[in-house]
């Protein structure tokens, strides 16, 4: 009997860290947290604003449901999205949506939008060279309930490359450098025929906390803008 108590204790216990694993996340606490975008020169070419509302925990599992907003360089808005956060057996699950390029999905934001739920992957246990989840997302764009559009999205070869620390107006925080390869395309109905575009990205992940910036590179390794969290309001 001694024996069941301290294996079930042992449960407990693992549930228990597995749910404070999930408790730092900005992704899974009320409030809101601001991205500024920048161009390959880093000039200031908008941002992008997170809305984290409904956050709650159930047992070892949190989720949160959050919308988005990206606005140009001079407050204008350009797109409106919306989507999920979960967190459960030490692994946080971000909604793929908030990986899409924002500035290709503007032109949808005014129409219909049907897809999968479908999450990027972040274990809490890192280490380097570690090879993460891929992601293959898909989604159907509707005009006046025709079809429109179909968008691909997949981030392959992920990889923590090591550690480093980052700074920014928002705080520091020692980070997991993540890189891979992304493959986008919007297809336009009736015929099908998209361009993809194929570019290689770097984000720097805080442990218990969140993503605190990206890089974006063109397929031939050249700059072509970044982000990196500038605000967190609870």
């Amino acid at each position: 009997m001694k024996t069941v108590i301290f294996f079930i204790s042992l449960l407990l216990a693992a549930a228990n860290s597995r749910a404070q694993d999930c408790k730092g996340f900005y992704y899974l606490n009320n409030g809101e947290v601001q991205m500024t975008l920048y161009d390959k020169k880093f000039q200031e070419s908008g941002k992008l604003t997170y809305t984290i509302t409904d956050a709650s925990n159930t047992g070892s599992t949190a989720t949160a449901n959050f919308t988005t907003e990206m606005v140009n360089e001079k407050g204008k808005s350009l797109s409106r999205g919306s989507g999920k956060y979960k967190c459960t057996g030490g692994v946080m699950y971000v909604d793929a949506r908030v990986a899409m390029p924002q500035e290709q999905l503007s032109a949808y934001k005014d129409m219909d939008v049907k897809a999968d739920e479908v999450f990027i992957e972040y274990p809490s246990v890192l280490s380097a060279g570690q090879i993460l989840k891929d992601v293959h997302f898909k989604m159907e764009v509707y005009n006046k309930g025709n079809l429109f559009s179909t968008v691909t999205f997949d981030e392959i070869n992920r990889k923590a490359e090591g550690k480093e620390t980052f700074t920014t107006h928002a705080g520091s925080w020692e980070c997991w450098k993540i890189s891979y390869d992304v493959k986008f395309k919007a297809s336009m109905a009736p015929m099908n025929i998209g361009i993809p575009m194929n570019m290689q990205c770097t984000e720097w992940l805080a442990p218990g906390f969140g993503v605190v910036k990206t890089e974006t590179y063109n397929k031939n390794g050249k700059l072509m803008g970044s982000s990196q969290i500038t605000s967190v309001k609870k």
